[in-house]
């Protein structure tokens, strides 16, 4: 089947506007969750000490791509040769995520290594759509091979990256997330829509008991609950 023919229906103002909407419910509901939960058991978050010395709220910032990279990898094509999307003009700071939806194993899968520099290269292979992976690719290679199966791979890429809202200008180098300065790569100079944020508060006081959201969505000021 013609690539063009599978990308139609994104053509369409409606549809592609429905897609768009859940793909971003998925990263807003979904994955920034997941992130949020994997730094707070890590204690990622109090590890810049002139944040922790003043002791005041922080507030998190989640920037992620807001519309979705779409690969199509039909048999007998191969679609990306090794590289690490720094070398594409992506931040270090961004934290990559690869959904297929199709099954991807053996030729039609994306190789990665598992940290920077160690070759030793495994595939994101899964039997049945639904299952993400979540990697690394700023720094990691990662490739494909020629697709020798008769399934054609569709999956969706992404990225994301965590940073602070920080009004402090020394800069802590044992902080372990990202400072705004090195999330400002060439996707975000050259196409300003290209990523979307989300905030979310840390230590404020609540001043009432009435439920709130504790997650709001910058640039569309529409408002997302994640748990916190």
């Amino acid at each position: 089947e013609d690539k063009g023919e599978m990308m139609s229906p994104l053509r369409n103002r409606g549809s592609r506007r429905r897609f768009h909407q859940m793909f971003d419910s998925f990263v807003v509901s979904h994955v920034i969750p997941l992130l949020h939960s994997q730094a707070l058991s890590k204690g990622i978050f109090y590890t810049n000490r002139h944040q922790l010395h003043r002791g005041k709220p922080q507030t998190i910032v989640y920037r992620y791509q807001a519309f979705p990279s779409i690969n199509i990898v039909r048999p007998g094509e191969c679609s990306t040769d090794p590289h690490c999307d720094m070398t594409q003009g992506h931040s270090i700071g961004n934290i990559s995520f690869h959904i297929p939806l199709t099954a991807t194993y053996a030729t039609n899968a994306v190789y990665v290594e598992s940290r920077p520099g160690r070759e030793d290269w495994h595939p994101l292979s899964t039997s049945a759509p639904g299952l993400g992976f979540q990697f690394d690719g700023a720094r990691c290679l990662h490739f494909n091979l020629k697709n020798e199966t008769d399934i054609t791979r569709v999956n969706l890429n992404f990225r994301v990256a965590i940073t602070r809202v920080c009004d402090v200008t020394e800069y802590d180098p044992d902080d372990q997330l990202c400072c705004p300065e090195l999330l400002n790569d060439r996707f975000s100079q050259e196409n300003p829509g290209f990523y979307d944020e989300v905030e979310v508060s840390m230590g404020d006081v609540q001043r009432s008991f009435l439920p709130r959201p504790v997650a709001v969505k910058r640039k569309s000021c529409s408002v997302v609950s994640i748990v916190g």
